[in-house]
Formats: C-alpha cells, structure tokens, sequence
C-alpha cells in the first residue's frame, strides 16, 4: 500500500497553535478538542486532501444530540481526521 505524504509548511507560531491539538499516537484522529472559534482558521491551514471533521460537543438546551453525532451549529470542538494511508508533517521534509 502506498501511503500519502503531506507537508504543511508554516512559521513557527502557527506550527505551535497546531501541535497543540495534535491527538496521542494512540488516537485515530490527527487532531483534537480545537476550540469551534478556531475552525475557519484551522481549516484553512490544514490540508483538505483525504480529510475528515467530526464535530463534538455536549446536548444543550433545545437540542438533544444523537449518542455518536453533533450538528456544527452545536458543537464545542472539533477533531480533523485524515486517511489511514494519509501521512501529515507539520514542518518541512
């Protein structure tokens, strides 16, 4: 199996803001818990190329979520997640 490499290339801040999210290798999910007021921001920065959003958040008043699912609109956070033969670098090669 071929697996995909990507480089996403930023200053250093931006590098931080990013790993900052990163999930534990033991997480299916690159990224996690990124604050909703952070999703255009992150979703520009990161590659949209074999990508995923899940949205995450709690019920709230007026809005009863399913067990495994939340509507954007109510979500806290969000997680990104790319493709099992999808490699993303935060850096130069």
């Amino acid at each position: 199996m071929v697996k995909t490499e990507i480089y996403a290339d930023y200053n250093k801040e931006t590098i931080a803001l990013l790993e900052s999210f990163r999930s534990p290798k033991s997480h299916t999910s690159e990224f996690k818990g990124i604050p909703m007021t952070l999703y255009g921001e992150v979703t520009r920065l990161l590659p949209m190329k074999d990508r995923r959003i899940r949205f995450r958040g709690k019920s709230k008043t007026g809005y009863i979520r399913p067990k495994s699912y939340v509507h954007k609109k109510f979500a806290d956070t969000f997680a990104v997640y790319y493709d099992n033969d999808t490699i993303l670098h935060l850096g130069r090669p």
